[in-house]
């Protein structure tokens, strides 16, 4: 990998975040020492169990809400469940959190390859709640969209109440 500035902006922090790993990670994205970390909880598709992993349907994952602070995620995103997936990512990671997605890219003429392109991946990100804060393309070794997002509230302030025009007297000199 080229350049490792959302990785390490994803692993930085404190030693009280918890970190979900979705996947395994590409041979040449070499992880740091993650025992700053307060917990780790690492997940495999099912029929893609690895050593140490939890099995786990990607649009059921079974932990509570607003869980982990930060995600990294390489497991495949199948165009007919990734919108349902990457809502499930968003349920689980608490209000402020990071997560890096590694995602198969495919060049806009590739029409029938596996993958996605950056036009297609875009809206579905935000439509899922996430704001996309770095966007690269890689090469690890096939190429891969390497997306650091942050997690929306699609919250808004909002006036509860009455709001009625105040007039104030002049203040006399």
């Amino acid at each position: 990998m080229s350049d490792n500035g959302s990785l390490s902006r994803l692993l930085a922090g404190g030693r009280h975040n918890r970190l979900l790993i979705a996947g395994q990670t590409p041979p040449s994205l070499c992880l740091p020492d993650l025992t700053h970390f307060e917990r780790i909880a690492w997940i495999a598709r099912p029929g893609q169990p690895g050593a140490g992993a939890i099995v786990a349907d990607p649009v059921r994952l079974p932990f509570v809400e607003a869980l982990f602070d930060r995600a990294l995620v390489t497991t495949p995103l199948p165009p007919d469940s990734a919108h349902a997936e990457l809502r499930e990512l968003w349920r689980v990671l608490s209000p402020a959190s990071l997560a890096l997605l590694i995602i198969k890219a495919r060049r806009a003429w590739q029409f029938q390859a596996p993958g996605w392109t950056q036009d297609a991946l875009a809206p579905l990100l935000g439509d899922a709640m996430f704001e996309t804060l770095d966007w690269q393309v890689e090469t690890l070794p096939q190429r891969q969209h390497l997306i650091l997002v942050g997690k929306r509230d699609g919250l808004s302030p909002a006036m509860i109440g009455r709001v009625e025009e105040t007039i104030v007297p002049a203040l006399a000199p």
